[in-house]
């Protein structure tokens, strides 16, 4: 099967597109391989459901070459790119003789002429040529070939990956992309949250590399990347449990630091300081907190988390005072929404759920907790979401939005399907007592959103 035809096929399945990336260094993290076979490695990935492999062949930069292609290609069985400098028709002619069936052609390398002649003679070879863009001018070229198979690269490949990209160029850049083609998002993508955003944003798949690259478990965290439902589980209190949720592919490690209120999960800030130096790259850290402002700071100072959760009675004012402290240490904010008039009331939010997501929105917070746990009830045992209230929520938030609260491994599916939400947080669901958590509970709700 062609590369682009097999990535169109991956259209109709259940999961979010993700195109292994496999390079054997990078000029900014060093080794990737780490002693690993790349035919391996690929086969590794193959058998976790990448329907198509990426594979560096630049010597100089990236340490790849044309025999570890070659390995690659005789090992796996899916449709291979083939990624490097590419300048000649020699070089397509020797991409289709070391097994690949798809070519990157540069915009920021090649000149027009050099661009157009490539692309037509890779097709005359029977390659798809990849066109790979990074700047907003590199689309007039794009639709001018036509191009059926686009890239937009969020790094800036002429500093060899030394920037620091995001997903924000994709995001900006995706509407450009030609209507007809098949849109991927490309490098500096860190973890799954970034391919959802990149794939909302109007990309039809993510090729990633140094994050699967550098994770323990290769299996576990493709698929994490792949799934279209974010997994964060809270409440952790362990260095064994947050090992657990790394290994089976959670998303977000979520723990509460300093909590207003008296919970059974609650710990002091070093605590979570230790436990937060154990949770890898690829995988969020998001701190549940409360109080006043100057705590909250405090608190985000130290612990750095990739998330902050306002859980308690915040108001604008302290989302405000606190944006530039979580700016400066990359920290998103989460803001748990006030499900009652009072809660609204107290939190100088209006008087209702509407009004409240409609300023919230407005402000500098990144995404919604809708949780049927709130300060009045953070001991309880028996909490049920209110399906009806989240939905509502859903459908007029401009933002991103979690739901918890009751959520377990037997309503999980049915939760799922009514509200349509794709961010779940599971805290008393997934453990037998506070603070200790159930691997096979994990395992079996990965597993019903893997399948959903």
């Amino acid at each position: 099967m062609k590369f682009l035809d097999a990535l169109i096929k991956a259209k109709d399945k259940n999961y979010n597109i993700v195109i292994p990336d496999i390079k054997c260094f990078s000029p900014k993290e060093g080794d990737l391989m780490k002693g690993r076979d790349p035919s391996e490695y690929a086969k590794l990935l193959e058998e976790a459901g990448a329907p198509v492999l990426s594979v560096v062949t630049e010597e100089k930069e990236f340490h790849g070459s044309l025999d570890i292609l070659k390995r690659i290609a005789e090992k796996v069985d899916v449709p291979i790119l083939r990624k490097d400098f590419i300048h000649t028709k020699e070089d397509l002619i020797e991409t289709k003789e070391y097994g690949a069936s798809a070519i990157l052609l540069m915009c920021s390398c090649l000149t027009r002429d050099e661009l157009f002649m490539l692309y037509e003679e890779a097709l005359k070879l029977g390659l798809d040529p990849f066109v790979e863009t990074h700047v907003k001018e590199d689309f007039e070229l794009v639709n001018e070939l036509g191009a059926k198979l686009v890239g937009i690269n969020n790094r800036d490949i002429l500093v060899l990956e030394r920037d620091e990209g995001d997903v924000s160029n994709t995001i900006e850049l995706a509407s450009l992309a030609p209507k007809d083609a098949f849109l991927v998002t490309e490098s500096s993508i860190k973890n799954s949250s970034e391919v959802r955003a990149a794939i909302k944003a109007g990309a039809d798949a993510a090729l990633v590399g140094t994050a699967i690259l550098n994770s323990e478990y290769t299996q576990s965290f493709y698929k994490m990347m792949c799934r279209k439902t974010s997994l964060k589980i809270c409440g952790l209190m362990n260095e064994e449990d947050i090992k657990t949720c790394v290994e089976l592919g959670v998303d977000r490690i979520g723990m509460v630091a300093e909590y207003p209120v008296n919970v059974p999960w609650n710990l002091d800030r070093d605590k979570v300081l230790n436990l937060r130096k154990s949770i890898p790259s690829g995988h969020q850290a998001c701190v549940v907190m409360g109080g006043e402002v100057d705590k909250l700071k405090d608190l985000i100072d130290y612990i750095k988390p990739d998330m902050v959760q306002l859980h308690y009675k915040e108001s604008l004012d302290t989302i405000n005072e606190i944006s530039e402290c979580c700016k400066k240490n990359n920290t998103k904010i989460i803001k748990t929404v006030p499900i009652t008039k009072e809660a609204c009331l107290e939190q100088s939010l209006g008087d209702d759920v509407k009004t409240s997501v409609k300023m919230l929105s407005d402000s500098c917070v990144s995404e919604f907790l809708v949780d049927a746990r709130t300060k009045d009830n953070a001991n309880s045992k028996n909490l049920k979401l209110d399906v009806e209230l989240a939905k509502d929520i859903i459908s007029i938030s401009s933002k991103p939005v979690t739901i918890a609260g009751g959520i377990t491994k037997d309503n999980l599916k049915e939760i799922v399907l009514e509200t349509g939400c794709l961010n779940i947080d599971i805290m008393g669901g997934a453990e037998d007592e506070p603070g200790h958590k159930n691997r096979e509970t994990i395992k079996r709700i990965i597993e019903i959103l893997e399948n959903l």
